[in-house]
C-alpha cells in the first residue's frame, strides 16, 4: 500500500543533527526539506508540509539561536518537533510545539508523526521472515532475536524485498531500476550501485540474516549463505 509523500522541513545549526534526521525522513518514506536558516520557513511551508523537525538550537538571520526565541515569529499550521538534550525540568507548554530528547530514532519519529499522516497503525502481513530476523514492511526495520534492529531507506527495503522474493537468482541492473525505482529519471546504474553498497553494509555482518548479496557479472543476486 502506497501513501503519499509528505514533505518534513528540518532545521538545526548542527551539520549532523541535520544528516541524521534527513536520513531518518528518507527511511519513513517522506520528503526531508533543508532549512540552512530558520527565517527561510516563511517562504517554504505548503500543503505537502507536514511538520517542522528543529535542533534546540538553529541558525536565524545568519546567528545560532534558541529555537524557543524565535518559532513564535513565524505563524505555521503544522506541528513543531523539537529535539533537546534532556527532557528534565523542561516547562514549556504549547500544543504547537512538542518536545523529544536526542537522539530520535525512526519508529519515534514514525509514531509521532502518524497521527498528522493519517496513516493506518494496523497494515496488513507486515512481517517478513528473512533468515532468522523478521522484516517489518510498514517500518523499514530488520529485528534480531534479541532486538537488535537494522534501519533501512524505503528503497533499500524495495531492494532488499525484491531481490528475497527472488533470491539465489541474478537479477540484472535493468531489472532491479525497473522494479525499485520504477521509471523514475533519476534512476541509473550509479544510483543502483549505492543503494547495492549501502545494503550490503548493513546486512553483512549479521549472522541472522542467513543471506550474501552478491555482485555478480550480469547484475546482483542475493544468495543464502553457505557454512563449510
Amino acid at each position: 500500500m502506497n501513501y503519499k509523500t509528505f514533505d518534513i522541513l528540518v532545521c538545526s545549526a548542527d551539520p549532523m543533527i541535520v544528516e541524521a534526521l534527513e536520513s531518518i525522513i528518507y527511511a519513513i518514506n517522506c520528503q526531508p526539506i533543508i532549512l540552512k536558516d530558520y527565517s527561510e520557513i516563511k517562504n517554504i511551508v505548503n500543503k505537502d508540509s507536514k511538520a517542522l523537525f528543529v535542533d534546540e538550537i538553529v541558525i536565524h538571520k545568519t546567528k545560532k539561536v534558541n529555537i524557543k526565541t524565535v518559532y513564535k515569529r513565524y505563524k505555521l499550521e503544522i506541528p513543531i518537533f523539537c529535539l533537546i538534550d534532556s527532557l528534565h525540568g523542561l516547562k514549556e507548554n504549547n500544543s504547537l510545539i512538542h518536545f523529544y530528547q536526542k537522539p530520535i530514532d525512526k519508529i519515534t519519529l514514525k509514531n509521532a508523526l502518524e497521527p498528522y499522516f493519517g496513516i493506518p497503525k494496523n497494515l496488513e502481513a507486515p512481517l517478513i521472515k528473512i533468515g532468522k530476523l523478521n522484516f517489518d514492511k510498514n517500518l523499514n526495520i530488520l529485528i534480531g532475536k534479541k532486538k537488535n534492529i537494522i534501519y533501512l531507506t524505503n528503497l533499500e527495503s524495495k531492494l532488499l524485498l525484491t531481490l528475497f522474493n527472488k533470491n539465489n537468482k541474478v537479477l540484472s541492473e535493468n531489472y532491479l531500476l525497473k522494479n525499485v525505482w520504477g521509471y523514475s529519471s533519476k534512476a541509473n546504474s550509479n544510483t543502483l550501485k549505492t543503494h547495492i553498497w549501502r545494503l550490503r553494509k548493513k546486512i553483512s555482518n549479521n549472522q541472522d540474516i542467513m543471506f550474501e548479496l552478491e555482485t555478480v557479472k550480469n547484475g546482483y543476486v542475493l544468495k543464502k549463505k553457505t557454512y563449510s
